[in-house]
């Protein structure tokens, strides 16, 4: 047994330790897989770390809610966008709602993120790709590449296709990091909440501006149909409406950012498996989903109990918070064959980094096709690849991953 709290789970700028988290994570799944956490600054929470149970809350949403708390939060954080926004999350995206709402307006945007269209994007998405690797070229053999590339590719694809422009790209990932990571903006004159408070204030103020332009003037972009979509004949809320593009604006990069990242980290960790892709390129799609899975940048989702149950053997009330920790159930041996080995073969991958059920990733197929694309056409093009300095990771227990990955590379035609 670790001497580490269990409040690290809960816990951002833990997450910067991922040794830690991984330790904890495999104490509790062995030992105490459905665990009562009672931190000082968040509600208190059932922490559950086998892959069957979270298998099964998300399986079950008459009995799991995602509403009124999809994550976990400070208590006063949920006080203040109560008393602000009428919410204690300050966004109601897809991921904090169920039942009827949820699936008409997953249904809005449903057809642009599925397998059809994704086969229509993946020239220009190859384009894009090539794009950044030539930027890598340009760095002179030495560049961050979480910071200089990861981070950017994912963002253009996904801003190109809501139809926002190239020049507000910086501005939506400083949103999306502080959104995801208030804890890593946080000064002496600002703390974690404020900042927070202020993101989302400022994506709601970029969000209306676009909606209100797109309703004057459509294109062909997922800001136009979101902007000029109804739902029961009326015109989708102001609020709904912002958080539907903060959604698309911030999960739709930051999570296959960092599973671009980590996914780089891992080949270059374990060289055997970046020869395996060179030398069968037929296994480069399920190397993206062993990344994503290695990765897991969803950490936690949480759901609300709506009735007195039992979670295997454990009893749980109405009103308690439910906390699903994904890298714990993607590394849990009684579902995952070798889940320790990072295995760019890895046949049948039935990871739960996407989640599972009605709440599964709307993006996952565009996420794959993105990390399979970037590494095909890169990895063939290199030399050498190895770590130039010590990674460092964002603060977060929400979505999180590298934050930096300092490498040195040679490519065969530079």
């Amino acid at each position: 047994m670790s001497n580490l709290s269990d409040s690290i789970l809960s816990d951002a700028m833990s997450y910067t330790r991922p040794a830690d988290i991984s330790a904890k994570l495999a104490e509790l799944r062995e030992h105490r897989p459905i665990c009562l956490i009672e931190p000082d600054d968040i509600r208190p929470y059932w922490a559950v770390t086998r892959y069957e149970d979270i298998r099964y809350i998300e399986s079950t949403p008459e009995l799991f809610s995602a509403e009124p708390r999809a994550v976990l939060i400070l208590q006063a954080l949920e006080e203040m966008n109560q008393a602000r926004f009428g919410d204690i999350m300050g966004v109601k995206t897809l991921v904090h709602m169920d039942g009827e709402q949820h699936m008409a307006l997953r249904k809005i945007t449903r057809d642009w993120f599925m397998p059809a269209n994704i086969v229509k994007m993946r020239g220009h998405v190859a384009e894009l790709a090539e794009s950044f690797i030539a930027r890598m070229k340009d760095k002179g053999g030495e560049c961050d590449f979480a910071s200089d590339i990861a981070f950017w590719y994912p963002l253009r694809v996904i801003l190109q296709l809501i139809g926002i422009p190239e020049k507000d790209e910086a501005n939506i990932l400083t949103l999306t990091q502080q959104l995801f990571a208030p804890e890593g903006f946080a000064t002496e004159e600002k703390d974690a909440m404020t900042v927070f408070m202020e993101c989302v204030q400022a994506m709601a103020e970029y969000f209306t501006a676009l909606a209100e332009d797109r309703r004057a003037a459509p294109k062909d972009d997922i800001a136009s149909v979101l902007a000029n979509a109804k739902l029961n004949g009326e015109p989708i809320d102001p609020f709904t409406l912002t958080s539907y593009f903060v959604l698309l604006a911030t999960a739709g990069h930051d999570t296959t950012s960092a599973s671009i990242a980590g996914g780089l980290q891992a080949l270059i960790q374990h060289p055997e498996q970046r020869q395996a892709l060179l030398d069968d390129p037929s296994l480069y799609s399920k190397a993206a989903d062993e990344c994503i899975r290695w990765v897991t940048p969803v950490k936690h989702f949480a759901r609300t109990v709506l009735a007195d149950t039992e979670l295997s053997g454990v009893s749980l009330k109405k009103g308690d918070t439910v906390t699903m920790f994904f890298e714990s159930a993607n590394r849990d041996a009684s579902a995952i064959d070798r889940p320790e080995n990072f295995d760019v073969s890895r046949k049948g991958s039935k990871h739960l980094a996407f989640g599972h059920g009605r709440h599964n990733c709307l993006g996952m197929h565009l996420a794959r096709m993105e990390i399979e694309t970037f590494l095909r056409l890169l990895l063939p093009q290199l030399e050498s690849l190895e770590f130039n300095g010590e990674p460092t990771y964002i603060p977060s227990h929400f979505v999180s991953g590298l934050n930096s990955l300092p490498i040195r590379y040679k490519f065969i035609n530079p």
